[in-house]
């Protein structure tokens, strides 16, 4: 991972940079140096052709001059080589330039051979020649001056002097060595000089990178140093208000994504977010709750579920549906989530329980075809019955008053009617005016029984009171909870069968009173139980507008006990009996009858 970061990076380009100039240097010097110490040996060449030319142009120091050649070339220090007119080799001496040897063939060049070189006929037409390069007689490259020796304007001849290139070539050398080694140190302190600053310039990159993987972990109370007011500093400055001002907007974040955790999980409503693939994004329990199904994030929703949602979803906003779980209504409502490009992602889904509102409108209904039979009915007896008598159809005195008894008991019938519902209207509006007093809960237990035992009797039915322990007196309306207590009485002995029991129970329950009237009849199936004691609710509604039940019984007893500040409770089992408890708040001291154990209504009423 070294080689990918920026150490290396820096390194590379460094050396990079050390060896191009090295080599642009070297290749440049190389030229230079080359072409520089050609131009001195040439110049230094010419001053001395030029100087023998001249000495050599004196016929009286010429021949003793052919004669000291050697002396010549080592004052030259290069071969040189005396031609006359007619390009004959008159002296040559080849020591000076340390080449003794180089020639085409042994003996070579000799005084008195022809010169059949280029440079030979150029120099004797009187012109200056410089050549470089390889020369053919010597087998190597050599860098040859040709200076003419002149008398006035006439050619005497041409002195000739050779330098090896190699000599030449051995010192480019030495200078490429040289620059060599100058690079490889470069090189050397290009990678202490790369070292120490990628590491000033990497060490606070570093810091900050790992600070940045630990913001993406989620700790963004880290900070780097700054280490200075150059870029890396600014860049570090920088890095820490972002950190700084991340830790705030995150902070904020999560303030407000509690915020709405806890609005939604304590919403009423079920909520459910989903993808555009349909899996969960998030749900509250009272998602869970209606729908009666788990709902963990990343499963997939129901189909049917799903396909409502979206349905509802893609009506826009405003658009609602309805679903059936078991015995639950629930109202469905659902936006679009919308992604960045303008496509739908998944939707956010409400689901409002409206079982209650549907039961609500069912029992609207229901009270409306209710009070409009219980009232049709006594009318319509009424009516007759007034017509009849009106139109004299009555044949005698006995019919005549069987008639207006019939119309007596429709009419109070009907008043009872009416009365009951503005009582359950009072009693909704907090209205009902109640007589209280103090008075013994047992003997009104034992009041309200005696009541209804000749009509149990007759039906064949047991009724018992039972006290159990000391029962506290109560302040309230005693006509108010004895007509509860009838009422419950009348239900019971209404649907129990013959040979069956009814048990009133008075007892006390911690702080309160508690009157039970338990029965062995039908009983009541358990989905009924929460609308029992609704207004004009009938569990066999056919049976009891036989029976003449105007189903305001349960809800009237309801009604008082809680304007009482008690409550009413109702359990039930299908064809083992029902039992109604009621609740009321127990008063200091006891009532001066209230005997423990069980009293059989049978022998109370006979004493």
């Amino acid at each position: 991972m070294i080689w990918k970061g920026i150490t290396a990076k820096l390194w590379f380009a460094l050396i990079l940079l050390v060896l191009l100039s090295f080599v642009v240097t070297g290749f440049a010097g190389d030229r230079f140096i080359r072409n520089l110490y050609y131009r001195q040996r040439t110049e230094e060449l010419l001053t001395q052709g030029e100087i023998l030319a001249r000495s050599l142009s004196d016929p009286a120091r010429r021949s003793r001059l052919l004669d000291e050649v050697d002396l010549l070339g080592g004052f030259a220090r290069a071969g040189v080589m005396i031609i006359d007119s007619q390009g004959k080799i008159q002296s040559c001496a080849m020591r000076g330039g340390g080449f003794f040897g180089h020639g085409m063939h042994r003996g070579w060049p000799a005084p008195g051979m022809h010169l059949d070189a280029s440079e030979a006929e150029r120099v004797l037409d009187g012109n200056i020649v410089v050549s470089r390069g390889y020369h053919p007689g010597f087998d190597t490259a050599m860098l040859t001056v040709a200076v003419p020796i002149k008398s006035g304007q006439e050619v005497l001849g041409g002195v000739l002097l050779y330098k090896p290139l190699a000599s030449l070539d051995e010192a480019a050398a030495n200078m490429r060595r040289t620059i060599l080694w100058a690079a490889l140190a470069g090189v050397l302190l290009a990678t202490v000089i790369s070292l120490f600053f990628s590491r000033s310039f990497t060490r606070p990159l570093v810091v900050m990178a790992g600070a940045a993987r630990s913001m993406a972990a989620g700790d963004f109370s880290t900070r780097v140093p700054v280490y200075g007011n150059d870029e890396i500093g600014n860049l570090a400055a920088s890095f820490n208000y972002l950190a700084g001002r991340l830790e705030d907007t995150i902070r904020a974040l999560s303030q407000e994504k509690l915020k709405l955790d806890r609005v939604v999980n304590g919403m009423t409503d079920g909520v459910i977010a989903y993808d555009g693939e349909g899996k969960i994004l998030f749900s509250n329990p009272q998602a869970e709750r209606l729908l009666g199904m788990p709902l963990k994030p990343g499963a997939k929703l129901d189909p049917g579920l799903l396909k409502v949602t979206n349905q509802v979803a893609s009506e826009g906003e405003g658009g609602e549906g309805e679903i059936a779980c078991g015995r639950l209504f629930l109202a469905v409502r659902a936006a679009p989530l919308q992604e960045s490009s303008g496509g739908t992602a998944g939707a956010v889904a409400v689901f409002q329980d409206i079982t209650a509102r549907r039961r609500l409108e069912q029992l609207r209904q229901e009270f409306l075809a209710s009070i409009s039979h219980e009232l049709r009915t006594p009318l319509s007896f009424i009516q007759g019955y007034t017509e009849a008598l009106v139109d004299g159809l009555a044949q005698n005195e006995g019919e005549r008053q069987e008639y207006l008894q019939i119309i007596l008991e429709e009419t109070v019938r009907l008043r009872r009617l009416v009365d009951d519902l503005l009582d359950l209207s009072k009693a909704a509006a907090g209205q009902l005016q109640l007589i209280k007093e103090w008075f013994d809960p047992v003997e009104l237990a034992w009041r309200v029984a005696r009541k209804f035992q000749p009509a149990m009797e007759g039906k064949g039915l047991k009724l018992e009171v039972k006290v159990e322990g000391e029962v506290p007196s109560l302040y309230g309306d005693p006509a108010r909870l004895e007509q509860a207590l009838a009422n419950l009485l009348a239900n019971a002995q209404q649907y129990t069968p013959g040979g069956g029991q009814v048990v009133v129970r008075v007892r006390r329950e911690g702080k309160e009173v508690a009157f039970s009237v338990a029965d062995t009849g039908v009983g009541i199936p358990p989905e009924e139980l929460p609308y029992i004691w609704e207004r004009f609710y009938r569990v066999d509604r056919s049976r009891s507008r036989r029976d003449g039940g105007s189903g305001l019984g349960l809800a009237m007893v309801k009604a008082l006990v809680e304007a009482h500040g008690g409550r009413a409770e109702a359990t039930s089992q299908v064809g083992k009996g029902s039992t109604f408890t009621l609740y009321l708040p127990a008063a200091n001291g006891f009532g001066p009858q209230g005997q423990p154990g069980g009293v059989n209504i049978d022998s109370e009423s006979k004493a």
